[in-house]
């Protein structure tokens, strides 16, 4: 086994281990379960380590790599509108506040 990678969270670890198992790839989680049970124990393991079987070292690291790139992101097609205009997302939360303000203000008028 050869180790590609180091992880300081053990999430972010499953994460990288799932998507290299799903690319056909057998890597294994040293210290996982340990960071898992006391997650200040993670520093003295020093931290997680994602090894995989010497065979496969060199395209899991490749692998690895081109997924902390990015370069596989998918762009998110509903963020922007038929004008290329993103939605204001925080419209609804603004108009209830609005009218928590407005009712506020009523209320006190109303004294």
């Amino acid at each position: 086994m050869i180790e590609i990678a180091r992880f300081a969270d053990v999430y972010e670890a499953e994460i990288a281990a799932a998507r290299l198992r799903a690319d056909g790839f057998t890597p294994t989680l040293g210290g996982a379960e340990h960071a898992k049970a006391d997650p200040l124990i993670l520093q003295a393991l020093g931290w997680i380590r994602l090894s995989v079987p010497d065979k496969e070292a060199i395209l899991a690291k490749a692998r690895l790599a081109a997924l902390r790139s990015g370069s596989e992101a998918i762009a998110d097609e509903g963020d922007t509108g038929s004008d290329g205009v993103a939605p204001d997302r925080n419209l609804p939360a603004r108009l209830t506040l609005g009218a928590m303000v407005l009712a506020f203000f009523g209320l006190l008028a109303g004294r």
